[in-house]
């Protein structure tokens, strides 16, 4: 399928990223369904067709949709607000590509224009729970330089626990 008249379409070997929170993209949402299945990403018993309303952005490379970005927003104890939990998926080809990286940015800014166009929804941010030994030296990092993740502690399993705060968020 062509790119609409209004997108540019990317260099072939170039990521292209697409925004997709809230925006009920049909052909987004399809590509995301069929790159989890395809790839045998979901937990069992959760639906794609769920789990594609909660996206928040997308990488192409050229027609494949190579990686995701995906939010459910959740009240935090720790930290005694809501934020967007945040999810992502590489396809395994891809993974050099850094194109979790390059979702980063465009994810956290579609999540706080949200949050700033929807402030009785009180969302203070971006919260992730990371697997180290995925991320290699990156994990040691205090602060995630693409999406201001920081450090904030671990879970009883050994999961980093990293969240970025909005700018714009007040305690109550």
């Amino acid at each position: 399928m062509a790119d609409p008249p209004d997108r540019p379409a990317a260099a072939p070997d170039e990521l292209e990223i697409r925004a997709a929170w809230r925006r009920d993209d049909p052909r987004i949402e399809a590509d995301a369904i069929a790159f989890w299945e395809r790839l045998g990403l979901l937990p069992p018993g959760t639906s794609p067709e769920q789990r594609a309303k909660e996206l928040i952005a997308v990488a192409y490379r050229g027609d494949r949709l190579v990686a995701v970005s995906t939010a459910t927003i959740e009240w935090f104890e720790h930290l005694r607000a809501r934020f967007a939990v945040l999810r992502g998926a590489t396809d395994p080809e891809h993974r050099r590509s850094r194109a979790q990286l390059a979702l980063a940015m465009p994810s956290r800014d579609a999540l706080e224009r949200w949050a700033l166009d929807h402030p009785e929804e009180k969302l203070a941010g971006g919260l992730a729970f990371v697997e180290t030994g995925e991320w290699g030296d990156f994990a040691r990092l205090p602060v995630w330089p693409q999406s201001d993740l920081a450090l904030v502690g671990y879970t009883k399993d050994g999961r980093q626990v990293r969240a970025a705060w909005f700018d714009h968020y007040r305690l109550d």
